[in-house]
């Protein structure tokens, strides 16, 4: 289990309902989303995953993908509207990267957002998620 300094990174924000992150990428014009630690626990080691393609245009609470785990097989909601500019093709071979580094070389996809300080606003930071976060899915006790 990681530390409590990188179980939810506070340079992102959070979908309350999948737990996935999203980091503003706003140099090169985008945001990376990806699969977190809470989500990570609640599935178990990642087996198989799809992720639409680049030049999809998708809305908040589209399908983007889906995947299967040890403990359950669903859809990945977007948690923001936009283009898809780029897939984690590494990951779409080898899923279980997402378990090892699920906030670096684990991201799932690039999208270039549409409403994104509408959206944002609806999303929590690290701190804010911790709090809805139910009990065995908080890891480690402290969040930075």
């Amino acid at each position: 289990m990681p530390d409590h300094s990188t179980w939810l990174p506070s340079d992102r924000v959070y979908d309350g309902k999948s737990y996935l992150w999203i980091k503003d990428d706003s140099e090169n014009g985008r945001l990376l989303i990806g699969i977190g630690f809470p989500t990570i626990e609640s599935l178990g080691e990642l087996a198989y995953l799809t992720i639409s393609s680049p030049g999809t245009q998708v809305k908040r609470g589209d399908s983007i993908g889906s995947m299967e785990a040890a403990k359950m097989t669903g859809e990945i909601v977007s948690p923001v509207s936009g283009t898809i500019v780029e897939r984690n093709d590494v990951v779409l071979e080898d899923p279980r990267k997402i378990n090892i580094d699920p906030y670096g070389k684990g991201w799932l996809l690039a999208i270039v957002p549409d409403s994104w300080n509408m959206e944002k606003a609806e999303l929590h930071d690290a701190s804010s998620l911790y709090e809805l976060l139910p009990d065995d899915l908080r890891g480690p006790q402290t969040v930075h």
